[in-house]
C-alpha cells in the first residue's frame, strides 16, 4: 500500500490474528507515490512534473468514477503539485533519509515507487535509477 501508516501496518496484524495466520517474519511492502532521485532535484521536477499533474488527475478521475476517494485534489499547476507531495525529486542522501524515516515508523520490508512518469521515454528514468541503485539501495542492505 503506497503510503502506509503504522495504523495500517497494525491493522493488517490484527486482521492476520483475527484469521489465525502467522504475524512473525512477514513481509509488508509500502511505498513513496513518486520519488526520483537525482543530482539536480529542481530540474528533474520541472522535466518530469506536468506529466505527473497528468497521471494524477487521471488517477483522481477514475478513482472518483470507481466511488473511491481521490488520489489528491484536482492539480492545476507545478506548486500545487509540490504541496501534494506526490511527486518528491531528491538527491540520494535525502532519499536515504526519507526512506529510513519512514522504515523506522513502518516495519516494510519492501519499498517501492514509481520513477517513470507517463509520457517520459525509459531512458530518461535510466540515471535516476542508476542513481538509487548504486547510492541509496546500499545504505539499506
Amino acid at each position: 500500500m503506497p503510503g502506509a501508516t503504522r495504523d495500517v501496518y497494525d491493522q493488517y496484524l490484527a486482521e492476520l490474528k483475527k484469521q489465525n495466520r502467522p504475524t512473525e517474519n512477514i513481509r509488508f511492502a509500502s511505498a513513496v507515490w513518486c520519488l526520483i532521485v537525482s543530482k539536480d532535484p529542481e530540474k528533474t521536477f520541472a522535466e518530469a512534473a506536468d506529466h505527473i499533474i497528468y497521471q494524477a488527475n487521471n488517477y483522481s478521475a477514475w478513482l472518483t468514477a470507481a466511488g473511491l476517494s481521490p488520489l489528491s485534489e484536482h492539480l492545476h499547476d507545478r506548486e500545487q503539485l509540490r504541496q501534494s507531495g506526490l511527486l518528491q525529486v531528491v538527491d540520494p542522501d535525502r532519499a536515504v533519509s526519507m526512506i529510513r524515516d519512514f522504515t523506522n515508523n513502518v516495519p516494510i520490508t519492501h519499498f517501492y515507487s514509481w520513477t517513470l512518469p507517463p509520457g517520459l521515454p525509459p531512458r530518461w528514468a535510466q540515471t535516476h535509477l542508476e542513481l538509487f541503485a548504486s547510492e541509496v539501495i546500499p545504505a539499506f542492505r
